[in-house]
């Protein structure tokens, strides 16, 4: 197994005040993930059940083929289920084999705790589920016979992809669970709009949301950012596990970050819109990335004056054999600036959500309040790229507290 690691929203939960699990940072079929992390989640023993099982949320894995849930079917599942998971005998979970039917359950429960974590600390304060009146806590169902995954009124549940004859269950994939808890986090803050406008964007919203909660998550592993910068040599331009959602196979994936997709050539369906969202993200954290190796002298200072879109194949090789160069005699670097801009992005975008209103949620409102959010590099970057991505306009007004340092 991996090294014990503790990503950076668990560091203070120090041992003997949290509880083991396994996660795979990566779906285990993608090579250099075959392996599981051992994290420690800020959970006493005492707090979980079997199953397992807590105050905010329990696993109910179905004994035989279960429907997914609809407008007409909710939670609690009553019907035949697996027996309950059990801790061992240490009060720990991480003592599961990874291939058992068992870990499932497990590993999707880690799973969502993880993210949470993650993004309460962005927000400074727990997220509420957006369910509550109804329901006290989320039903996880593990496995269903279905060919995707969602997230709704009081559930999570999780098919399978299917490539090539092979079923690979989304409970053993971090991207896809982070997404569908993404909806549950934007819906807790922002509600379920009631009224919405004619040019309402609140669901190429929510997808562009869960989709970047699933790519700075991932860069909450530790392992992670060392596999990821050590497989591109500090080139994130590369095609690699960050910028790929929900990964079905080693090659194939449902979405990717690294698009240059504008508002003018989308259309209405809600994924497809969201992308040039996602993309403006993704090109600022890269963005900020390399004002930081710059600054640290890990890169040419030109490339914050170059149009990465615009590179030739000479500058391209250029900055691959520099980067390259630096990345293996100052590592340490390179990781830091991606934390810095992962942190940046990630702390603007959960706080801009406090002044979104889900009834008129609109791509350009969103995207001013992320970069009213931001501040310094991170407000700059997120603005350009918003703009040439046609989000917002060259008129919009910003506001005095995003021009910091």
């Amino acid at each position: 197994m991996a090294d014990e690691l503790r990503p950076q929203a668990y560091r203070h939960a120090e041992q003997g005040v949290g509880t083991r699990f396994w996660i795979y940072p990566q779906a285990p079929f993608i090579p250099g993930y075959e392996q599981p992390d051992r994290i420690w989640l800020p959970i006493l023993p005492d707090e979980i059940g079997e199953g397992p099982s807590d105050m905010m949320m329990y696993v109910a894995d179905p004994l035989f083929d279960k429907q997914p849930y609809g407008s007409t079917w909710l939670p609690p599942f009553d019907g035949a289920r697996r027996g309950p998971v059990q801790a061992g005998p240490d009060r720990h979970f991480d003592h599961l084999d990874p291939q058992a039917r068992s870990f499932l359950a497990v590993h999707a429960y880690a799973c969502v705790h993880f993210v949470l974590g993650i993004w309460q600390s962005y927000l400074g304060h727990p997220v509420r589920w957006f369910f509550d009146q109804t329901f006290e806590r989320l039903e996880i169902v593990p496995l269903v016979d279905w060919e995707n995954a969602q997230a709704g009124y009081g559930f999570l549940e999780l098919g399978y992809s299917r490539v090539d004859g092979i079923d690979r269950p989304y409970a053993l994939n971090l991207d896809t669970i982070a997404h569908e808890v993404g909806h549950l986090i934007s819906l807790g803050e922002l509600g379920f709009p009631i009224a919405a406008s004619r040019d309402s964007d609140f669901f190429p919203f929510a997808e562009a949301f869960s989709d970047v909660v699933s790519l700075i998550s991932f860069l909450h592993f530790d392992s992670a950012i060392d596999r990821l910068l050590r497989r591109t040599r500090g080139n994130l331009l590369l095609h690699n596990e960050l910028n790929r959602f929900a990964e079905t196979s080693p090659e194939t994936q449902i979405r990717l970050a690294t698009n240059f997709r504008r508002m003018s050539e989308v259309t209405q369906e809600a994924h497809d819109r969201a992308l040039p969202f996602v993309g403006a993200v993704f090109d600022s954290i890269v963005e900020l990335y390399h004002r930081e190796l710059v600054r640290n002298g890990c890169a040419d200072p030109r490339l914050l004056d170059s149009d990465l879109r615009q590179f030739s194949q000479h500058d391209w090789d250029g900055f691959r054999d520099l980067t390259g160069e630096a990345f293996r005699t100052r590592p340490h670097l390179f990781r830091s600036a991606l934390i810095f801009a992962r942190d940046a992005v990630g702390q603007a975008l959960a706080t801009s959500l406090a002044s979104l209103d889900a009834n008129s949620l609109r791509l350009d409102r969103a995207a001013e309040a992320i970069i009213v959010a931001a501040e310094g590099a991170a407000a700059e970057r997120l603005e350009a790229n918003f703009l040439w991505r046609e989000i917002t306009r060259p008129n919009m007004s910003m506001s005095p507290r995003r021009r910091g340092p």
